[in-house]
């Protein structure tokens, strides 16, 4: 497995290698980079991986429902934050108090992290009208944040759990 942050720049893609599983791959071509699966078939925390760790990312309550992630070993969230069911935008706010934003588009087609002033840190984005596949581009600026590991994983988290909302709606 390789670092999320040596593959800025690169070609990725999320793939489900298997309709039967909730499991998903983050590769550029042979490549795996990260994995993200959901612990329970009907549940809301899944595990994601990559070179530089492990986390879990949970939803919990039904009327203020809240985000959080956590480092697989521990109990502590490094965040927790209430989700935004409809909007288009999730601040997220770091532990030292930065504010980045998600940007979504209603079916989660594609998502966005960027910092306060707009710029991208990844986007995230459907490959094809009828494809399960989602590209996804790391700019080099988000390198530069220690959280970001854990921001593309969760980034991905919350495009999913949009998605699905999505489909228990139509």
């Amino acid at each position: 497995m390789r670092t999320i942050v040596s593959m800025v720049g690169r070609e990725l893609q999320w793939i489900q290698p298997s309709i039967f599983r909730r499991s998903y791959e983050l590769r550029s071509a042979d490549i795996l980079v990260a994995k993200l699966e959901w612990l329970k078939f009907f549940g809301m925390a899944a595990r994601g991986e990559s070179a530089e760790g492990a986390w879990i990312f949970d939803k919990s309550g039904i009327w203020k429902p809240t985000i959080a992630v956590r480092k697989l070993e521990e109990e502590t969230p490094i965040i927790a934050f209430v989700e935004k069911w409809f909007g288009k935008k999730q601040p997220i706010v770091l532990a030292g108090g930065e504010t980045l934003t998600l940007q979504s588009d209603l079916f989660a087609w594609k998502s966005s992290l960027v910092t306060d002033t707009g710029e991208p840190l990844l986007v995230v984005k459907r490959h094809g009208l009828f494809s399960s596949m989602y590209d996804v581009e790391l700019r080099r600026r988000g390198a530069s944040y220690q959280e970001f590991p854990w921001l593309v994983l969760l980034t991905w988290y919350l495009a999913l759990l949009s998605r699905r909302r999505a489909q228990a709606a139509s």
